[in-house]
C-alpha cells in the first residue's frame, strides 16, 4: 500500500490499524511486543501468568478477523477493499525477558514456539484462511472454540509435523449451516490423507464455491490424480516460509 499512500497518509492508516489491533488484545489479556513492518506480534501469558493465554489468543484472533476490515479500512486504495489480516498462533515454553545490547534491549519472547506462530501466519496464504493455530493451541482451548481441521503439514525449519486449525467461532455461537460445511470438510480431508485424490477433489469441489480453503485443495488434489506424490503419509511439505 505504500506504493499509493504518501507517508502522512499511510501513518494514519497504519496507526488506526494498530490501535484497534492492540486494543483487542490487551481487551483479551495479551500484550502487544512489536510492531514489524505492518505486522503485530502479541503474547499471551506472559509477563502476567494467564492459566488460559491459548483460548484468550485465539478469542483475540476471532476478534480481530472480524474487526480488521474497518480497522484497515483507511489502507484500502480508491474504490478496493482494505487488506485482509492473516494470523497464526501457537503455544509452547519461550524464553521470555529483557533482551539486547547493554544500551538497548526489549521485553520479547524467542523460540521455537514463536517461530511456529510466525510460519502459521504465511501458511494462510496457502489455503485462504485468515486464521490458523497449531494442534497444541487448539488442544488447550478445549471446547470453548468450534475449530475445523485444515491440514497437517511440515513447515520449513521444522522436523515435527503440526497439525492446522480454523477457529470457527465460540461454542454455541457458529451457526448450524457451518458446521455441517466443517464436517463435509472433515470427511473430505480423510479422503485426502488416505490418498483417494479423485474422490478428494469431488467433495471438496462441492464446498468450494463459499469455501477458498476446499477449492484450493480441490486443486490440489487434481493435480495429485494425475501426478501422484512418492510415499504419501498424508502429509504436506510446506518449502516456503
Amino acid at each position: 500500500m505504500s506504493e499509493y499512500f504518501d507517508p502522512a497518509q499511510l501513518t494514519s492508516a497504519l496507526n488506526t490499524y494498530f490501535s484497534a489491533v492492540t486494543e483487542i488484545v490487551e481487551r483479551h489479556g495479551g500484550i502487544v511486543d512489536k510492531f514489524i513492518g505492518d505486522a503485530v506480534v502479541a503474547i499471551f501469558g506472559a509477563p502476567l501468568h494467564d492459566c488460559n493465554h491459548a483460548l484468550n489468543a485465539v478469542r483475540a484472533a476471532i476478534a480481530i478477523r472480524a474487526a480488521s476490515p474497518d480497522a484497515a479500512r483507511d489502507l484500502a486504495r480508491s474504490g478496493g477493499r482494505p487488506p485482509a489480516t492473516r494470523i497464526g498462533v501457537n503455544s509452547g515454553s519461550v524464553l521470555i525477558g529483557n533482551i539486547g545490547s547493554p544500551r538497548r534491549f526489549n521485553y520479547t519472547a524467542m523460540g521455537d514456539a514463536v517461530n511456529l506462530a510466525s510460519r502459521l501466519e504465511g501458511v494462510n496464504k496457502r489455503y485462504g484462511t485468515l486464521v490458523l493455530v497449531s494442534d497444541v493451541t487448539a488442544q488447550a482451548c478445549g471446547e470453548a472454540i468450534v475449530f475445523r481441521e485444515i491440514d497437517t503439514v511440515a513447515v520449513k525449519g521444522r522436523e515435527r509435523p503440526v497439525a492446522l486449525f480454523e477457529p470457527l467461532g465460540l461454542a454455541g455461537e457458529v451457526a448450524s449451516d457451518a458446521l455441517a460445511r466443517r464436517d463435509a470438510f472433515g470427511a473430505a480431508l480423510r479422503l485426502w490423507r488416505r490418498g483417494s485424490f479423485a474422490e478428494a477433489a469431488n467433495a471438496f469441489e462441492t464446498l468450494a464455491d463459499c469455501d477458498p480453503a476446499a477449492a484450493r485443495f480441490s486443486a490440489l488434489a487434481r493435480e495429485f490424480v494425475a501426478n501422484p506424490p512418492a510415499n504419501w503419509r498424508g502429509v504436506s511439505i510446506l518449502t516456503d516460509k
